[in-house]
């Protein structure tokens, strides 16, 4: 991710001193007003420290913590939306990893100067509270700069896209979170057994910054074996996915994948050049692929919605 970030700050130093143009004369605000994001950052950090003091936290710890938290949000989520418009792929592991180590590291630090009332697993707590927000706000992030290329292809101004999407946010809240207490309810219960190799992956490596008692040998084993697949295919994060999501799950990616392959070399390139195709062609005709793929998300969606009538009312 390295040469990544590289690219990040390389291309945020180059847009200084560009003439802003949210506002265009004779037809009105275009984009957004910029100005919002310093309000909207000052304002989560005083929301985070308040929640965090009044919670019983250390007074140090919980500026810090805000500090930190809107920082790391907002520079690496910047990061992470990037590389997502680049290969299509939102880095939410890797990036979040980097939250929580970036996290525990500090609070050990402020252990020191003032101790936290509940020890370490109070500082493992804020930790991960922390790593989910932030994973949470570059996911958000993510969906929200593909709604904004469609939005924008279509012909909608940044400025409507940013008011439906403000108004989808509260919406979404209430939904994620009545969604949220109903499976922790059922998960405490026992009553619920979903896989979820991301929350186990975190949770391993939780014991490992907290000393718990790990395999510490596996984890070291499995970074090298992450650099060399990355030095090797350059494709190190896809294969740490395929080594712990569920058989089920990669095995239809690897069909889709596969399907696509053999259609674009058998039908679409021969196709290509019997007509004698050029680039805008070629990609129209590929656009079909998509289409379908996005039939099939629709479909999917759909069914989800289906069983979980089925399951809820029982008819």
């Amino acid at each position: 991710m390295l040469p990544t970030f590289r690219r990040v700050f390389s291309d945020i130093r180059s847009t200084r001193g560009e003439e802003k143009r949210e506002w265009v004369r004779g037809k009105g605000w275009y984009e957004w007003p910029t100005q919002h994001i310093s309000i909207m950052v000052s304002l989560a950090a005083v929301f985070i420290f308040s929640v965090f003091v009044i919670s019983g936290y250390p007074l140090l710890a919980s500026l810090i913590y805000a500090l930190l938290l809107v920082t790391l949000t907002f520079v690496l989520g910047a990061i992470a939306v990037k590389v997502s418009g680049e290969v299509g792929t939102t880095p939410v592991s890797g990036t979040s990893f980097i939250t929580l180590i970036i996290l525990f590291i500090s609070f050990l630090i402020v252990d020191r100067i003032t101790p936290f009332p509940g020890g370490k697993s109070q500082i493992l707590l804020m930790s991960l509270v922390g790593t989910t927000v932030f994973g949470s706000a570059i996911s958000l992030s993510s969906e929200i700069m593909w709604d904004f290329k469609v939005g924008l292809y279509v012909g909608t101004r940044p400025l409507h896209l940013v008011k439906a999407e403000s108004i989808s946010i509260i919406v979404g809240t209430i939904s994620a979170a009545l969604a949220a207490v109903f499976f922790s309810t059922l998960l405490a219960k026992g009553e619920l057994d979903l896989q979820a190799p991301q929350a186990h992956a975190f949770a391993v490596f939780a014991q490992i910054l907290a000393g718990g008692k790990v395999m510490a040998s596996v984890f070291v084993m499995g970074i090298i074996i992450g650099v060399m697949m990355e030095l090797l295919t350059g494709m190190g994060t896809a294969f740490g996915l395929g080594m712990y999501l569920p058989l089920q799950y990669t095995l239809m990616l690897v069909t889709g994948g596969a399907a696509r392959d053999i259609w674009e070399k058998r039908r679409l390139e021969r196709r290509a050049k019997e007509l004698g195709w050029g680039e805008r062609e070629r990609t129209f005709a590929l656009l079909d692929t998509y289409m379908l793929a996005t039939g099939l998300y629709i479909a999917e969606a759909v069914m989800g919605i289906v069983l979980a009538i089925y399951l809820v009312t029982g008819s």
